[in-house]
C-alpha cells in the first residue's frame, strides 16, 4: 500500500544524499571582489585558465558577476558560455581566457567554482588567474594578475587543495551554504532518523 508520509521522507532523504554526493565531487566556490576605486577611465579584465602537458584534468566555473562588465573583446581555448551569467574555462588546452573591456573606478564581483579530476588525480598543477589592464593594456597590478588560483592535485603526502594569492584590493571569501540547503538537509535527517525509530524493535 502506498503511503504518502514515507514516500515524502524518502525523497527528502534521496535529496540530501544527492546534494552531498554533488558537493563531494565538486571543489570549492570563492567569492570574489575587486575594488578599483583608485582606477579611473576604460580597462579590460582577463580571465585565465592555464595547465602544462601532464595536468590533471580542471575546471574553473565564474558566475553571478556584478559590476558594469563591457563587451567581450577576447576569447581563446575551451571556454563554454558567457559572463555576465556564466562561463566555464577547462584546461584541456594550454591556456583558455575570456576578455572583457571594463570601467575602471568600480568594485566588481564575481562567484569562482573549481571541478574536475585534479580534485582527485595526481598530476601537474594548474591555474586560474584573474587580470586587469588600462586603456595602455598596462597591468594595474604589478607584475601582473590581480588574483591567482593554483589547483593543486593529490600527493603521496598531501590531498589536493586550491591555494591562492590576491592583490590589496581584492577580497576572496568562500559563501555560506544556501539556507534552502541547509533546510533540505535538516528535513532529509529528520525524516532518516524518524523511520530508523519506527523500525526499531519494540
Amino acid at each position: 500500500m502506498f503511503n504518502f508520509k514515507t514516500f515524502v521522507k524518502q525523497a527528502l532523504l534521496a535529496a540530501t544524499l544527492a546534494f552531498g554526493i554533488g558537493n563531494a565531487t565538486a571543489g570549492p566556490t570563492y567569492h570574489v571582489d575587486i575594488d578599483t576605486t583608485n582606477y579611473s577611465g576604460a580597462g579590460s579584465m582577463d580571465f585565465w585558465l592555464s595547465s602544462f602537458t601532464g595536468a590533471s584534468g580542471a575546471m574553473a566555473t565564474v558566475s553571478n558577476f556584478t559590476g558594469n562588465l563591457g563587451a567581450e573583446t577576447f576569447r581563446f581555448g575551451s571556454v563554454g558560455g558567457a559572463l555576465p551569467a556564466s562561463a566555464k574555462f577547462d584546461n584541456s588546452e594550454d591556456f583558455s581566457s575570456v576578455t572583457h573591456g571594463v570601467t575602471l573606478g568600480e568594485k566588481f564581483g564575481f562567484d569562482v567554482n573549481f571541478s574536475g579530476d585534479f580534485l582527485t588525480v595526481p598530476g601537474f598543477a594548474s591555474t586560474f588567474s584573474i587580470a586587469m589592464y588600462d586603456a595602455l593594456g598596462n597591468y594595474l597590478v604589478q607584475p601582473n594578475f590581480l588574483l591567482e588560483f593554483s589547483l593543486n592535485p593529490p600527493t603521496i603526502d598531501d590531498a589536493a587543495s586550491v591555494s591562492y594569492t590576491a592583490a590589496r584590493n581584492v577580497r576572496v571569501s568562500v559563501p555560506e551554504p544556501s539556507d534552502m540547503l541547509l533546510v533540505m538537509t535538516g528535513l532529509g535527517l529528520v525524516g532518516f532518523v524518524r523511520r530508523r525509530a519506527a523500525k526499531a524493535p519494540r
